[in-house]
């Protein structure tokens, strides 16, 4: 009778060691991926609910059954950055987006807003990548944004213009995403997205219950993911 028992307890440790050892190395999309070692975990993830942005971030994880919890902390890769200029008109902002390659970005929301939170103006970016605002002296923040980028909130300085130079992808820093996982075989797993910004002080598993139903309801649709081993160079 106390064969059966420490059976079970073997299959169960077995069974979590083979979870452990599939959530360790990088597992690939196309440009997609997402990177497990020591608890770790980098990601930059596409493609959920037809949408063609990407989302990127790093921090820790945790599995629960179905489900993949990444706890993003601050992001060390590339993010949308800007820098201050001298104003070159009177009372005139002016904001201009700019690729990594330093080329004008069309198409880039920009909105002012007062000390208050009030929508002043919102404006897109043109061929050149530039907007203006009149009158500058106005205007406590600004906030540039669109899909595929790096969005990002500027406290204004009066009397100076903005450059920004836009990051790729949407940087997911300090907040939780929540994934079902799924291990198909030994080298591949499925993943689909149900948060990207998940309540931890929620009931979880209500909570869960509530997005997988969300998840269906506007049919996202799970990714596979195929691991990639990485040759190991022989000493001579």
């Amino acid at each position: 009778m106390k064969k059966i028992p420490l059976l079970a307890c073997c299959l169960f440790l077995s069974g979590a060691a083979l979870l452990a050892q599939q959530l360790d190395g990088t597992y690939k999309n196309g440009t997609d991926s997402i990177a497990f070692s020591n608890q770790k975990v980098i990601f930059r993830i596409s493609g959920f609910g037809g949408l063609s942005s990407a989302q990127a971030g790093e921090g820790t994880y945790e599995l629960a059954g179905d489900y993949l919890f990444i706890h993003a902390s601050d992001y060390t890769g590339h993010k949308t950055s800007f820098e201050l200029l001298d104003a070159s008109q009177k009372d005139t902002c002016t904001v201009r987006a700019i690729n990594p390659q330093h080329y004008a970005i069309q198409g880039i929301l920009v909105e002012s807003r007062s000390k208050s939170g009030k929508l002043l103006d919102s404006k897109v970016t043109g061929s050149d990548g530039k907007v203006f605002f009149t009158p500058g002296s106005k205007i406590n923040t600004l906030s540039a944004s669109s899909l595929g980028y790096d969005p990002v909130l500027i406290s204004h300085t009066p009397g100076k213009d903005y450059r920004i130079k836009f990051a790729e992808n949407d940087i997911i820093e300090n907040r939780t995403v929540v994934l079902k996982i799924g291990f198909i075989d030994e080298e591949t797993v499925s993943l689909l997205m149900l948060a990207d910004d998940y309540d931890n002080g929620k009931d979880r598993e209500r909570e869960l219950q509530k997005l997988e139903k969300k998840a269906q309801r506007i049919n996202k649709l799970d990714k596979r993911y195929k691991k990639v081993y990485i040759p190991r160079h022989r000493r001579n």
